[in-house]
């Protein structure tokens, strides 16, 4: 980043998902090698914390009436750990990121990692926020278009997906040929569980012998359970906790269903991809840049359980088809989502910002945003 560069702060919420501390030791390992000298800041870890001395756990960072102490107790202050800026990696940590940028005095930027809801806001620093990060071109184009963001204002770093190694066909991973139909995300109306779970019901009145998981946690999930027991197919679905989002939640999948209701970037879909899960798609904005139909994925129209359980038997019955999709998609995830490519991106940004002088600083708007 340049001789005159200290430490950059990263702020992160939970890291949940299997792996994730080890994903953002990688991170941290590939800025480096770039120049850059990065810290995170995160609330806690289900896997525990690290021992690596570069993450500050502060979980007082997730509680609202304790939120201005955990600040002030965060020692910016000691010149050996303050930063030169500051990165807010989620949506979720923007509150949490303002606070820290107003309090200390830091320039920051803001990740946007999903599509504005029209309720949604996000309070921007006027003085401090530098630039706003979209994680795809079509998420970028969607706040300049549609919500008024200064183009100025904006930058696009695709996240760099770590990929496994591909799932192996049924026949090579199990004993008995009982497919496992998945999905995954935030347990809320908009994910569209509730379609799953319906296309679930359809797929067994079919006469296949089929296990269902959902991985995830939020405020649906009694609602989602009382409608697989009204289904009466609570034996078939698995709901897992959302840490089991990892490796070894994909190895064992057999299809990825992603069933959003409403514009996402589709993360957890990348995921699914990247270990060679063949997927099926809710045809919404935002998925464009992942799935070219019937080439690396399929679509389906959102909120109908009848095409995607049609599509999920066509793709049990045609198993050839289902491996060609699967390497398909984990290609294009491999070839646009590289962890180092993220890296490269990220630290051009930085310098970019931490270059700027005050005259050249774009005065952010209020923005409504998830």
């Amino acid at each position: 980043m340049g001789e005159s560069a200290r430490t950059l702060l990263l702020l992160a919420g939970r890291l949940d998902a299997q792996g994730e501390i080890d994903s953002m030791r990688a991170f941290l390992d590939r800025l480096g090698r770039l120049g850059v000298s990065a810290n995170l800041l995160y609330v806690s870890a289900g896997e525990g914390t690290s021992a690596d001395e570069r993450f500050i756990e502060c979980p007082r960072l997730n509680q609202r009436w304790q939120l201005g102490l955990a600040v002030r107790r965060l020692r910016l202050g000691d010149p050996s750990r303050r930063p030169e800026l500051l990165h807010i990696l989620h949506s979720t940590m923007s509150g949490a990121g303002l606070a820290i940028a107003e309090h200390w005095g830091l320039p920051y930027i803001q990740t946007v990692d999903e599509f504005l809801g029209g309720r949604d806001r996000l309070r921007l620093s006027r003085r401090w926020c530098r630039r706003l990060v979209a994680v795809s071109q079509e998420l970028a184009n969607d706040l300049e278009v549609n919500f008024g963001v200064p183009a100025s204002l904006l930058s696009v770093a695709s996240p760099g997906i770590s990929a496994p190694e591909p799932v192996a066909p049924p026949a090579a991973k199990r004993l008995t040929p009982v497919p496992v139909i998945g999905t995954a995300g935030p347990l809320v109306s908009a994910s569209g569980f509730a379609t799953f779970l319906n296309a679930a019901r359809r797929v067994l009145d079919a006469g296949i012998d089929a296990e269902f998981v959902i991985a995830g946690k939020g405020e649906d999930e009694v609602d989602l359970r009382r409608r697989a027991d009204r289904l009466r197919i609570t034996d078939r679905v698995t709901f897992a906790s959302q840490s089991l989002e990892g490796f070894r939640f994909w190895s064992v999948l057999d299809i990825f269903c992603f069933t959003s209701l409403v514009p996402t970037v589709g993360l957890s879909l990348a995921r699914a991809m990247a270990a060679g899960v063949p997927s099926i798609v809710s045809e919404v904005v935002g998925l464009r840049a992942l799935i070219d139909h019937d080439v690396s994925g399929l679509f389906v129209p959102p909120d109908n359980s009848t095409a995607l359980a049609e599509t999920i038997l066509a793709l049990l019955n045609d198993p050839e088809r289902a491996q060609r999709l699967g390497q398909r998609g984990r290609e294009l995830v491999l070839r646009d989502f590289q962890p180092d490519d993220e890296a490269r991106d990220l630290e051009g940004i930085y310098q970019a910002v931490l270059a700027l002088d005050e005259d050249e600083i774009t005065q952010p708007v209020s923005i409504p945003i998830r």
